[in-house]
């Protein structure tokens, strides 16, 4: 029986049964996306660094030292240098928390007081504080502060594990990456493989301008906050620096990571020097911000600023820190892939200059001068 000469009713359940299977296909594949998405983070991340670490592998491949002899000497480099960076910074580091520690009775003592002078001249917030005084007391309990304390046990502990699991996956990566590439090639047809071993150089070039993007500004910001606060005076100068470097690593959230710390303890001395301290810090991150940075990652990374301001904000919105610290990566690796399976295939465009500079002088703009 043709659709035709099939009643209605058996056309309606058809479609309805397409649309349940479609739904229900739909469903699925975003679960399953959803329960994945932490993996495929942590293996786009390990990805990211594998490649980012290939170049000096490669070096000293060259040099004729076999691969995995290669791979675990940079490995042992790195973790060397973080090692010597350590072993110089931290005793430093610990003698400055120590000290910040031993006064943190006086800063505490010293931000009560100014805490009454300032409340005092609000009768009515003064009363509200003493009222909600019990309540404070609940929240800082011991059992509380146990359970917060076992909280973020947890968290560290399942930070150390995805932190071990990243570290495995990028040595494996590095010291026997034929089978994985041989892999990707194979996937692609025969025709679309020149064009697909392009794009992997091209992305390998953009995750490795990324990194050293991110090391020189993180260097710059670390520096100068070194510099800036111990000539402000303020307390633990070196340990803010140091946090400074982490946090400029973090994209959305470092700003106000390196910030927030080193303005509250410069508040408890001395709220003019806070005040600098934040004055400081805002400069500092919108010249690094709208100066800097475009320069350094578009020299390093061939990608305009407003596509990595993009991608860091949408792919923050949907992964979260972890997105946006990987956003810029995979900006270059889709803008490698876009290049070479779509924009290569067009027909060459001489007058494409032209055209742009056509649309920039649109009749809006002509109606401009023309008031003008």
């Amino acid at each position: 029986m043709t659709n035709a000469h099939r009643p209605p009713q058996d056309t309606l359940f058809r479609a309805l049964q397409r649309a349940i299977a479609l739904a229900t296909g739909i469903f699925l594949t975003l679960w399953f996306l959803d329960a994945v998405v932490v993996v495929v983070l942590l293996f786009a991340t390990a990805f990211i660094f594998a490649v980012a670490l290939n170049s000096p592998v490669m070096w000293l491949q060259s040099r004729k030292v076999p691969r995995v002899t290669a791979t675990l000497l940079v490995c042992l480099s790195v973790a060397g240098l973080l090692g010597a960076l350590g072993w110089l910074v931290v005793p430093r580091i610990a003698d400055e928390v120590g000290a910040l520690v031993a006064q943190l009775p006086e800063y505490s003592l010293l931000l009560q007081k100014r805490a009454a002078r300032w409340i005092a001249a609000y009768p009515e917030l003064e009363q509200r504080l003493r009222y909600d005084e019990s309540l404070v007391r609940r929240l800082f309990s011991v059992q509380t502060v146990l359970t917060r304390v076992g909280i973020y046990s947890l968290s560290l502990l399942v930070s150390a594990v995805f932190g071990l699991l990243l570290t495995c996956i990028v040595v494996y990566s590095l010291a026997c990456p034929q089978p994985l590439l041989r892999s990707y090639l194979e996937i692609m047809p025969p025709h679309r493989r020149d064009a697909a071993e392009r794009a992997f150089i091209k992305s390998s070039q953009a995750v490795t301008g990324w990194l050293w993007s991110n090391v020189i500004l993180g260097v710059l910001e670390s520096a100068t906050a070194a510099v800036v606060l111990s000539l402000l005076g303020v307390p633990g100068a070196l340990v803010w620096a140091a946090f400074t470097f982490f946090a400029a690593l973090v994209p959305l959230l470092g700003p106000y990571l390196m910030t927030i710390p080193p303005v509250v303890v410069a508040l408890v001395v001395d709220p003019i020097l806070a005040l600098w301290v934040a004055v400081f810090y805002f400069v500092m991150l919108q010249l690094v911000a709208n100066v800097v940075a475009p320069l350094v990652r578009s020299s390093r990374m061939h990608l305009h600023p407003v596509s990595l301001l993009f991608s860091v904000l949408a792919m923050g919105a949907i992964f979260g820190v972890l997105g946006a610290l990987i956003a810029a990566p995979v900006t270059g690796i889709l803008k490698a892939f876009y290049e070479e399976f779509y924009l290569a295939r067009q027909p060459p465009d001489a007058q494409i200059e032209q055209r742009v500079e056509r649309m920039l002088k649109s009749e809006t703009s002509a109606a401009f001068e023309a008031e003008t």
